[in-house]
C-alpha cells in the first residue's frame, strides 16, 4: 500500500533551506538520518511532498512533489555535506518530480491539512525531517 510523506528541508549554518532542497532535487537524492521519523517505513513508490522550512527564500512553503523510486541503505553512515553534524543512513532516489507553479504558503492552507493538529503551533508537526501525511493531505497540497 502506498504511503505519503512530507519531507522537510531546513536552513543549515552555511546555506538556506531552498538552496539545499534544489541541490538534492538536482541529484534526485534525498538523505535520511539516523533519527529521522519514519526512517524504516518509507518504501519505493511512496509519494512525497517537499516543504521548505527556515527563514529565507521560499520559506514556510510547499514547493514540489515526487515519487520514491529506490531506497539506498548505506553500509556505513555518511556525514551530510549540507549539515555537517548529521549522519546519513539512507538515500531516497526520486523520480516523477513535479514542481508547483508557485510555492504554496502553508499558512494559507493550514485549516485544510489534517496532519496539522494545532494551527497556532503548526511547526511542531514539521519537526524531524519527515512527517507522514494522508492521501487527502497530499492531494490538497499538490492541487490547491
Amino acid at each position: 500500500m502506498k504511503s505519503y510523506y512530507c519531507l522537510i528541508t531546513s536552513d543549515s549554518k552555511h546555506e538556506n533551506a531552498f538552496k539545499i532542497f534544489k541541490k538534492r532535487i538536482e541529484e534526485k537524492k534525498y538523505p535520511l538520518y539516523l533519527k529521522t521519523p519514519h526512517l524504516n517505513e518509507i518504501k519505493e513508490k511512496d509519494q512525497v511532498v517537499f516543504y521548505i522550512a527556515g527563514k529565507q527564500i521560499n520559506s514556510q512553503t510547499f514547493v514540489a512533489c515526487a515519487e520514491v523510486s529506490l531506497i539506498d541503505d548505506l553500509l556505513t553512515t555518511t556525514i551530510d555535506p549540507d549539515k555537517n553534524t548529521n549522519l546519513i543512513v539512507k538515500y531516497l532516489t526520486l523520480e516523477k518530480i513535479f514542481f508547483f507553479k508557485y510555492p504554496k504558503k502553508i499558512k494559507l492552507i493550514l485549516n485544510e491539512l489534517g496532519f496539522i493538529k494545532n494551527i497556532k503551533h503548526y511547526g511542531v508537526n514539521l519537526v524531524g525531517g519527515v512527517t507522514k501525511i494522508s492521501h487527502q493531505d497530499f492531494i490538497k497540497i499538490k492541487y490547491m
